[in-house]
């Protein structure tokens, strides 16, 4: 029963989206003496959920010692790296920024 309850929580909700296939990767730098509590609830699960439906897609996190402002970075095929700051943003904004540079959009 709780295996089901857990892949229902991955498969569904924001963030269970397959992102585009010019994404190379995504890294998340998150700084252990940083209060950044919308960057950390993004890291515990959101970002789960986005692995989840990419698995492919490498998935880094960073945790640097020295106190740096939390940031998000996508890496696309042919293009500059997508960066954008994280701090005082909350976990569902993080996710939803996300989704609208790197996720399949129906239009």
């Amino acid at each position: 029963m709780k295996i089901n309850r857990t892949l229902a929580l991955l498969e569904t909700g924001l963030g269970a989206t397959k992102l585009l296939p010019s994404v190379q990767s995504v890294v998340l730098t998150l700084s252990q003496r940083t209060r950044a509590p919308g960057a950390r609830h993004f890291w515990r699960e959101h970002l789960r959920r986005v692995q989840y439906a990419n698995p492919e897609l490498p998935i880094v996190v960073n945790f640097p010692r020295e106190p740096c402002k939390p940031v998000l970075e996508i890496t696309f095929d042919n293009a500059s790296p997508v960066s954008f700051n994280l701090d005082l943003l909350s976990s569902n904004d993080i996710c939803k920024r996300l989704l609208e540079k790197a996720a399949h959009t129906s239009s």
